[in-house]
């Protein structure tokens, strides 16, 4: 069973403006290129690429892009990959599917199908 976190198909799937250079060729980390690693192993420092993605025009899309891809490793859009998870996770509690806060809900969680 797939974890309540996980997202559907259709919001994984790569689009075509994944495939086309939108905003990637904007990407600051583009220009840092086997000089920053933005891909460090675990307990290697992430502030070179923090630092990198600070000063990127399109630290947000790139964000986006991870999340939305749930890319596992690295860092993008600023964050490394557990604050990611830690991001989707605060941002499924605060907009779940229902549209619903979960103090909104009139009925409590264990009686939604």
């Amino acid at each position: 069973m797939p974890s309540r976190f996980e997202p559907t198909l259709t919001e994984t799937a790569v689009t075509e403006s994944d495939l086309t250079s939108g905003w990637q060729q904007f990407a600051e980390c583009a220009q840092y290129a086997g000089e920053v690693d933005f891909f460090p192993a675990r307990g290697e420092s992430l502030r070179d690429a923090k630092a990198v993605c600070t000063v990127c025009p399109v630290k947000n899309e790139c964000l986006e892009f991870a999340l939305r891809l749930k890319v596992a490793h690295g860092v993008w859009g600023g964050l490394s990959e557990r604050e990611r998870r830690s991001l989707r996770r605060e941002r499924h509690r605060v907009e779940p599917r229902s549209g619903l806060r979960t103090s909104q809900r009139t009925t409590p969680p264990s009686q939604h199908a």
